[in-house]
């Protein structure tokens, strides 16, 4: 059954704390969770620490058992399907609503199969290790404009890996790639000094931020760093998703994103035709920049690697920008 087309019941354990609910763990057959943002009209304000890492932990922290109440969300039940709690390694998508608050400690702690996350607009306070350890977590769609504020700072900070950042309000949309970055501790022995080290652009990227509002220009600017620009693969990443979403990209800073491909668009249509991403070759030819002989390289490797749509887009496009010339014979 596609959890995509329906909705599947879904059993939420909660506290109800004077006017607002914290919920505490959640029950069902999916490995989607869908929170609402009201309980019997009462708003749904906080995920509890643990609620989606350790459900026995997270209802232990309730000092009176007896207040730990419980609704369901009526759905479709699943013939013969298992309804348990939907955390950990269980877990991977979660959507939340407008009325949150406060995503607590720990609250989706080894969440190793956690894809993506769907944020509200709005301010989100996000406490120490709540996606710790949420290793595949890639994807964060925000229902909100870029310079609006909003949870997504919070995440970042939590996250040190790559993530892709979408947002999307009144039909505008922006996606922005924040690279990875890691950090390290040389001591010096004899001193008794530990000198920390951060290493990758993730760093830079992450600190683009205004309170809880990306500054776009900050990140644009971010593209010209060292760090950024000798890693080749993700910076194409960056350029192309600023290039296909240019969600209030100045012209300085298209143009910057245009010399980088133009300067690595022998890498760019290799990655492309491995991925077969049609979309981003098509992109790449709209540019103008590939030379015959680019063109004529990567029409032979999508040929001799079975790419066959790459390889039909990369021969009509070298016919449409260097048609072939007409030989003239003399009598």
């Amino acid at each position: 059954m596609d959890q995509e087309s329906v909705t599947l019941e879904l059993h939420i354990q909660y506290l109800r704390e004077k006017d607002f609910i914290t919920l505490l763990a959640c029950k069902g057959y999916g490995t989607k969770v869908v929170i609402p943002s009201s309980i019997k009209g009462c708003p749904i304000k906080r995920i509890g620490p643990y609620a989606f890492s350790d459900q026995e932990r997270s209802l232990s922290l309730v000092s009176k058992q007896e207040d730990i109440k419980c609704v369901i969300i009526e759905g479709i039940k699943v013939p013969g399907g298992k309804e348990d709690y939907i955390c950990g390694s269980r877990l991977e998508e979660i959507t939340l609503p407008s009325s949150i608050e406060v995503i607590d400690r720990y609250a989706f702690y080894n969440c190793k199969e956690l894809l993506r996350i769907n944020l509200p607009g709005g301010r989100i306070r996000i406490e120490n290790g709540a996606f710790m350890n949420c290793d595949t977590l890639r994807e964060v769609y925000v229902k909100a404009l870029p310079e609006e504020a909003s949870g997504v700072r919070g995440i970042l900070t939590e996250r040190n890996s790559e993530l892709y950042i979408t947002f999307k309000e009144e039909g505008v949309t922006g996606r922005f790639l924040f690279p990875e970055f890691y950090e390290d501790a040389i001591e010096n022995t004899p001193a008794r000094i530990f000198k920390y080290m951060i290493y990758g652009a993730g760093y830079r990227y992450r600190q683009c931020f205004e309170e809880e509002r990306l500054d776009i220009a900050g990140y644009d600017a971010v593209f010209s760093s060292a760090e950024i620009q000798t890693l080749h693969e993700t910076a194409l990443d960056i350029a192309f998703l600023r290039l296909t979403y240019p969600y209030r990209l100045k012209d300085v800073m298209k143009q910057q994103y245009i010399e980088f491909i133009e300067c690595h668009m022998d890498m760019a249509l290799r990655r492309t035709i491995a991925r077969e991403n049609t979309k981003e070759l098509m992109f790449l030819t709209t540019l103008g920049l590939i030379t015959e002989g680019q063109y004529k390289e990567a029409q032979e490797l999508a040929v001799s690697t079975g790419k066959k749509e790459c390889a039909g887009i990369l021969l009509k496009e070298r016919l449409f920008y260097f048609p072939p010339t007409e030989k003239e014979y003399e009598l």
